[in-house]
């Protein structure tokens, strides 16, 4: 089941959202004037969850509802359908943009047309049918993003204050770290896992050192607390366990 932590002033994370393989983290954050969330999960149900519970904080119509999606997995994007309901803008970096927009055989249907049937297949098991995937899933609805960036792009919410959307690549190509300077919270997608192996099955050796020169700029913020995309909220000394876990990988191949 979901729990809302209350990381700092009017900011928020969201643990153990569904994973099929354990749980996955969303946050938000509210302002005068607009709600900004940070991933969407990966159910229809906690994509609803979690604009109920900022909409509750915020406690009136905000002028705007913006989501930041961290990477394209499916976990971190299949609630996406929920927010755009609401009217959301929803901001990514541009590899995002194209992998969603990415045809695929047999039909060279785009990747949005075809992710939710691609992951119902990867994630039924003897244990969990392919209907139970479906039901839990819901009815995902993926759309481009309406707004895209390639490298770090400042993102003003409120006066002078901004969250800032660093291009951090390892776990992915186009994997984001969104870190809010006022409340020194990182929100860190799959740049950081908490406590676990990281996921590095998307890559390599190449891949691998440039996690780590992501990593080693995150370092140099001054942060309080970081959700991360998977485990605990966790403080800036799981960065360099993470950069550890890399190097050790690293000196294997």
């Amino acid at each position: 089941m979901a729990k809302l932590h209350h990381l700092a002033e009017n900011v928020y994370g969201v643990t153990n959202l569904f994973h099929p393989a354990g749980s996955v983290n969303a946050g938000f954050l509210i302002t005068e004037e607009f709600i900004v969330h940070v991933d969407a999960g990966m159910t229809v149900n906690e994509g609803e969850y979690l604009v109920k519970t900022s909409t509750e904080k915020f406690g009136k119509k905000p002028k705007e509802i913006w989501l930041v999606l961290t990477h394209n997995h499916s976990d971190h994007i299949f609630g996406m359908g929920v927010f755009k309901k609401v009217d959301a803008k929803v901001i990514a970096h541009k590899w995002v943009h194209d992998f969603l927009l990415h045809r695929t055989l047999p039909f060279f249907r785009p990747v949005k047309d075809t992710y939710k049937a691609f992951i119902v297949k990867m994630t039924t098991t003897k244990t969990r049918s392919r209907k139970q995937v479906e039901e839990i899933l819901g009815d995902v609805k993926l759309s481009l993003p309406d707004e895209i960036f390639e490298e770090d792009f400042s993102l003003k919410i409120d006066g002078e204050d901004s969250l800032e959307l660093i291009h951090t690549p390892g776990h992915v190509p186009g994997e984001i770290s969104v870190y809010h300077p006022t409340s020194q919270t990182l929100f860190a997608g799959d740049t950081i896992y908490e406590g676990m192996p990281l996921t590095t099955r998307f890559g390599g050796p190449k891949q691998w050192k440039q996690w780590i020169k992501s990593l080693e700029r995150l370092q140099q913020l001054g942060i309080r607390k970081i959700l991360p995309g998977h485990g605990n909220i966790c403080d800036k000394e799981e960065i360099q366990r993470n950069i550890e876990y890399l190097e050790r990988l690293l000196a294997k191949h």
